[in-house]
């Protein structure tokens, strides 16, 4: 008997309708009148021979080897004499990062679901042929994670977007004697933060197995197993990296005291400092 598990993450959910489903269409506006302007430009002079003084890149942010602890029973179709091999396939179902409430530049808390999956090659006899059967193991876990290099937030100081009216614009009314109901004005604000990626570098299961429910020819068809699961995962989120260089015009050499000033240093951008004062002001 073979089961299939690859539709499915072990929770019985269907991973092909879990994607974000496109937005419900509103009505539409009618737009009386519409123009952008430039509140912030960067001088090319600033530009150092025409580099720019910053990339983005995919920087790492840790490799963490994670340890789960695993208990699930296992119930075989057929009676089973002795079990002749397990073959085990690791995979996640989810694997998300997300900064803690209390440092989140500094630590993370990572959260870890995937699925165990066994094909397992068994005999009910002392001849005949090998029966196969196919299950997959559940697993989750929570941890937090210290991160060997910070994350970035576009917005310096400010890691969350703001979409009530925290600063809200109120006019007198005709009368003085209170606030114009039928005006108003507000200031919000969203930042679009680089989501964490998790990357899973190598798996290892050790599992230890208990026999159980045996009948009278001494075969069993339920077993528990015990596995501990080993996850080294690398975590990634693509960063405004300074390409600074040197006082004699070339790029500093890494391992150089130049080097060392100008790696990893944030580029000052004065359209960002520009909108990290108006943002200031709902604090």
């Amino acid at each position: 008997m073979k089961k299939n598990t690859c539709s499915n993450d072990g929770f019985g959910i269907d991973r092909g309708h879990e994607k974000c489903p496109e937005p419900m269409p509103s009505d539409l506006a009618k737009t009386k009148h519409s123009f952008c302007e430039v509140v912030e430009e960067i001088d090319p002079a600033d530009l150092a021979n025409d580099v720019p003084t910053a990339v983005e890149a995919a920087v790492p942010l840790v490799d963490v080897l994670l340890q789960v602890d695993v208990e699930a029973d296992i119930h075989l179709p057929f009676p089973a004499r002795e079990i002749k091999n397990i073959r085990k396939n690791i995979s996640l179902t989810q694997c998300k990062a997300i900064p803690s409430f209390y440092d989140p530049t500094e630590t993370v808390k990572l959260f870890i679901t995937g699925v165990i999956h066994k094909n397992i090659q068994y005999v009910d006899s002392n001849s005949g042929f090998v029966r196969d059967y196919s299950t997959d193991v559940p697993f989750k876990c929570v941890q937090s994670v210290t991160l060997e290099n910070p994350l970035f937030f576009p917005i310096e100081g400010f890691e969350y977007s703001v979409k009530n009216s925290v600063l809200e614009r109120r006019q007198l009314a005709k009368d003085g004697h209170g606030a114009d109901r039928c005006e108003s004005g507000s200031l919000t604000f969203e930042i679009y933060n680089e989501p964490i990626k998790c990357k899973l570098l190598a798996s290892s299961v050790k599992s230890h197995d208990i026999y159980k429910d045996f009948d009278n020819w001494g075969r069993f068809n339920r077993f528990t197993e015990k596995s501990e699961v080993l996850l080294l995962v690398k975590l990634i989120q693509k960063q405004q990296i300074s390409t600074a260089l040197g006082n004699a015009g070339a790029a500093a050499e890494p391992g150089t005291e130049a080097g060392a000033a100008n790696a990893g240093a944030p580029t000052e951008n004065p359209a960002l400092e520009k909108l990290r004062r108006i943002f200031g002001r709902m604090q």
